[in-house]
């Protein structure tokens, strides 16, 4: 079966594209879409959106079907082989996840690797029994969908220059691509942080550094996945 990373050229292709994963009779359809599906998208996942929303999921969603029903979406994100991925409010399990997810795996990884990010409370908690966590996105306060991070300035801790990003409510700070795990670092930073009286602040961090930031009063927001093909 062909493997493609760039799925975001690929609408054409994805519109005739189908699948067959196991041995299981589920047969697989990758749709891309547009104002022909976007309704019948909404209604099989249950999703609750404006009139607005609908233009947003146009950008660059794709559904997938099983016997003529969406089962789940998912989008390509900035970074090759990133795609996040929405059952909206359809029931799942380990066992559909799993299969759901081995075929994306299957239809979309290049390399034999794909990053699937999750951002959904139940989701996370089957993914987690299944799959390698890569880094985990945490926040505190409030996140106000309008003001989005874009300006970059730096924090000095420690004798470290902490790369972040800011707008007028938010702070966004990647500690996993800076290599930061320390707590003492990240403490301060995250006084540093509060000082300033954002509305919000929001890391990504290892793994490891989850239970410490829980302490620190930071919730998940989403975690992305090592997905290997066996």
């Amino acid at each position: 079966m062909p493997k493609y990373s760039y799925i975001k050229y690929l609408g054409f292709f994805f519109s005739n594209f189908y699948g067959i994963i196991f041995e299981e009779e589920i047969f697989m359809k990758i749709e891309k879409i547009n104002r022909d599906n976007i309704k019948e998208y909404v209604r099989d996942l249950g999703i609750d959106i404006l009139y607005e929303d609908e233009k947003e999921i146009m950008n660059g969603t794709f559904g997938v079907k099983n016997e003529n029903r969406f089962l789940f979406g998912f989008a390509s994100l900035n970074e090759e082989d990133l795609i996040s991925i929405n059952f909206g409010n359809n029931k799942i399990d380990s066992s559909i996840v799993k299969k759901c997810i081995e075929f994306l795996n299957n239809s979309l990884s290049f390399n034999g690797r794909l990053i699937i990010l999750a951002n959904d409370d139940n989701l996370i908690k089957i993914m987690d029994d299944l799959y390698r966590v890569k880094m985990i996105s945490v926040f505190k306060g409030v996140c106000i969908n309008d003001s989005i991070p874009t300006r970059e300035k730096y924090a000095d801790v420690d004798m470290k220059s902490i790369k972040y990003f800011y707008s007028k409510n938010d702070i966004a700070c990647n500690l996993y691509a800076q290599n930061i795990q320390d707590e003492e670092i990240i403490k301060k930073l995250d006084e540093y942080f509060n000082d300033d009286n954002y509305a919000s602040v929001e890391f990504i961090i290892i793994p490891d550094s989850f239970n410490f930031m829980k302490e620190l009063g930071y919730k998940c927001k989403s975690k992305r996945y090592v997905i290997d093909c066996e």
